[in-house]
């Protein structure tokens, strides 16, 4: 029978793989095999069925490619060209040229340079011209490095394994709440993207004095969607291409259904909203949600510079209307104060109510981002006063910050222990607070980080080796979920699980997704970035012999490289935090300066 415990694989499914000749149909293998186990039931009075999923046939034969796959590999091929080119025009001509000659680049000479790998791996590895906001750096990628190791464990236990009871007892310890309430994680990102949106508004408004709210919105949209729209496309086409297997079709076939369908709900940035349960890029819904925070965000930050008290009483009222929401829609709904992974949900979470309806919506997700930005606000203070934390008043906070991190992480215990009788009002006060303390939590690193610093932890998260990898962050968080799926739907037979195959397999999730996201990074990423500013630029710029301007590298899942900025010394009227005179020129488009995660 099947278990009452959720937590539990049912017993009573087998899944047998036998090989038999093309010609047979899925319906001709099912007449033979409920012919063959006949007998059986009549001997021992079992009920057995029989059901053999098309999906989960395969046929040795190359698939034929299709019109949009054609014109998906054309634009590969061209782009890949046009990299060789630039990186031979770059490095064979222009650096070549002799000391003297400063002639300006024409405008097809810059369009062609901003395809150049050797000079956006120069601007990939160029340091920051300071390193107050480099604590960034490291929480980003570690935080990246943790998502992919639980994306891993999605995977691993979601698809064919011999040992159910290894999971089924994590289930029950509360010390495995790190992997299995890992979703927290995700609002690290959420912070980090809260704050340095916040601040980059605030240092483009004091800057110029205003603020073209319809540009930034086109510019923070044109800064995502290129690469993010081109890998939703390698998903609808090529990718059921590469390869095959029993679980092939099941699984990057259902995607490339899911791509093939609902593209165009990722484009709008309404995927978490509009056919949710069918989400083409299962992690894409946090793309979405951060634009959808990034619209509101400048709605918030020019009355915080304008008019202090207004703009904090609206930052007040939104950060509390994220904390009632999720609330009310749990309790409402009966749902659970935390999303419980059971193996039920990780075999396909689109499909699951409490992740399409509850964990992916934009309104129940809020309340991190808007921390964030009162982090944000903050810090623009403290630097604005050159304010030190006093070390008593660090050690006082850290510690206390770390006491409701650790219990915004491991109170999910609670939530699967089995039998436990369902208190409405308990997971509803879960639900909403869980995310804010963890919250809190970050948003004490990044502040105590950027100001007083955190000793022998603060090289660590600065270390310049993180530099690089932490701008590869966006393209690596679109890459990932390909690389792991594709492991899982090339399985011929069931995974042994323990901790240590998990952390060896995620060990080469993370190599290999950074080495793909490195090749989307220099072929659309960084060469669309570069002409985009050209594009939106209001005069052109004579680009001198060697010069590589500053990396701004964006994401959709971690914020980008932290923003050049320091502290200004009090302007004439009351306003908000922002940066120095002698800082570094900002660049003409502020999303530059902010998290695009």
């Amino acid at each position: 029978m099947v278990p009452l415990d959720p937590s539990k694989k049912p017993r009573n499914s087998f899944h047998w793989a036998t090989c038999i000749p093309a010609s047979c149909s899925p319906a001709d293998l099912k007449v033979a095999l409920d012919a063959a186990l006949q007998p059986l039931r009549q001997r021992h009075e079992v009920q057995l069925s029989v059901d053999v999923d098309e999906k989960l046939c395969t046929v040795a034969q190359r698939m034929p490619l299709s019109t949009a796959d054609i014109a998906v590999l054309t634009v590969i091929l061209l782009v890949f060209g046009v990299v060789v080119a630039a990186s031979f025009f770059d490095m064979a001509i222009y650096r070549q040229r002799p000391a003297g000659d400063e002639r300006p680049l024409t405008r097809g000479q810059e369009i062609l340079m901003a395809f150049s790998a050797c000079t956006n791996l120069e601007k990939l590895n160029k340091p920051d011209p300071t390193d107050d906001l480099g604590i960034l750096h490291g929480l980003r990628l570690f935080s990246m490095v943790f998502i992919i190791l639980g994306h891993r464990c999605l995977f691993s236990y979601g698809g064919p394994f011999f040992n159910p009871e290894f999971l089924e007892e994590r289930y029950r310890k509360i010390e495995d709440m790190f992997l299995l309430n890992g979703t927290l994680l995700v609002d690290t990102f959420f912070v980090l993207s809260g704050f340095l949106t916040c601040f980059g508004i605030l240092l483009e408004i004091h800057k110029r004095k205003t603020l073209n709210v319809p540009m930034l919105y086109l510019y923070r949209w044109m800064r995502l969607t290129p690469v993010y729209m081109m890998v939703v496309a390698f998903y609808a086409t090529l990718f059921s291409k590469v390869d095959s297997g029993p679980l092939w079709k099941a699984r990057v076939g259902l995607e490339q259904e899911r791509c093939v369908q609902n593209w165009w709900t990722n484009l709008l940035y309404v995927n978490n909203y509009v056919n949710a349960d069918q989400l083409c890029m299962f992690q894409s819904w946090y793309i979405a949600c951060d634009m959808h925070y990034f619209l509101l965000a400048p709605l918030i930050v020019i009355p915080l510079y304008k008019n202090p008290k207004l703009g904090l009483a609206l930052l007040a009222g939104v950060t509390s209307l994220s904390i009632v929401i999720p609330f009310a829609v749990t309790y409402v709904g009966e749902y659970s104060g935390v999303l419980r992974v059971y193996m039920s949900l990780l075999e396909d979470p689109p499909s699951n109510e409490d992740y399409y309806a509850v964990y992916i919506k934009s309104h129940n997700r809020a309340a991190p981002y808007f921390i964030g930005m009162a982090a944000a606000y903050l810090y623009g203070i403290l630097k604005l006063s050159d304010i030190k934390i006093p070390k008593g008043v660090m050690w006082g906070c850290s510690l206390a910050a770390t006491v409701v991190g650790l219990t915004s992480m491991f109170g999910a215990w609670v939530f699967y222990i089995p039998g436990r009788e369902y208190f409405a009002g308990e997971n509803a006060a879960y639900a909403s607070l869980h995310r804010v303390g963890w919250a809190l939590t970050v948003a004490w690193v990044v502040l105590g980080g950027c100001t007083t610093r955190f000793g022998v932890l603060q090289p660590l998260l600065q270390l310049n080796a993180f530099l690089p990898l932490s701008r590869l962050t966006y393209c690596a968080f679109l890459t990932h979920g390909a690389v792991q799926l594709y492991t899982l739907a090339t399985l011929r037979q069931p995974e042994f699980m323990s901790f240590p195959k998990l952390f060896w397999m995620a060990s080469g999730d993370i190599t290999i997704s950074f080495i793909v996201a490195l090749f989307v990074h220099l072929f659309f990423e960084a060469p669309l970035g570069a002409i985009q500013k050209m594009l939106l630029r209001k005069k052109p710029a004579n680009r001198p012999r060697n010069e590589n301007a500053p990396a701004a590298v964006h994401m959709a899942d971690a914020p980008p490289p932290p923003p050049v900025a320091s502290t200004p010394p009090p302007p004439e009227t009351s306003t908000p935090p922002s940066p120095r005179e002698t800082t570094p020129e900002i660049p003409d488009n502020p999303d530059e300066q902010q998290s695009s995660v």
